[in-house]
């Protein structure tokens, strides 16, 4: 198992965070960026102000090749269900990810955390766990799962850093 964590800095309040992390507009453009299909399969938002939770679920598919270690595994493209927990209270998010392949023997979970350091800045903490339990090819799914999460995360503070600077900026 590989544990990990990346932290990145914003120029925003948590609550415009937020609200920009589930805009339409925003998940637009990010997915595009990025090179990613996006579905949304479920989106239940309930409660108000403090008390306000979203529950998304979202499949995912990156329009990359698949890497040669995992091309006798994976059929076609590499793709996950990515299941969200958000408490507006808490400025946490609880992620599960299931892959399309070694649903069974793969666990990859992480809590999405922002800390406000003031006016108009926070801090963005992605603690996570990766574990593929897969005698022989796990060490190398677990490596390739966290190196993939981590350039994808690279590219997505540059994006957010931008979109804040051009949309959110007061």
């Amino acid at each position: 198992m590989i544990e990990y964590e990346i932290v990145d800095e914003f120029a925003t309040t948590p609550d415009k965070y937020w609200d920009m992390f589930f805009s339409d507009e925003y998940n637009g453009a990010l997915w595009k960026a990025l090179d990613i299909e996006r579905e949304v399969i479920e989106f239940k938002r309930s409660g108000e102000g403090p008390d306000e939770t979203i529950h998304r679920v979202q499949k995912l598919t990156p329009k990359r090749d698949v890497p040669s270690a995992l091309r006798k595994l994976v059929k076609d493209a590499i793709s996950y269900e990515e299941r969200n927990e958000w408490r507006r209270k808490d400025n946490r998010m609880d992620v599960v990810t299931i892959p399309n392949f070694f649903a069974d023997k793969f666990t990859t979970r992480g809590t999405y955390t922002l800390v406000a350091m003031g006016d108009d800045k926070l801090k963005r903490i992605w603690k996570a766990s990766c574990e593929c339990r897969v005698a022989l090819v796990g060490g190398k799914v677990e490596k390739f799962v966290v190196e993939e999460v981590q350039r994808s995360y690279r590219a997505t503070t540059i994006f957010t850093r931008k979109w804040i600077a051009e949309h959110l900026a007061t």
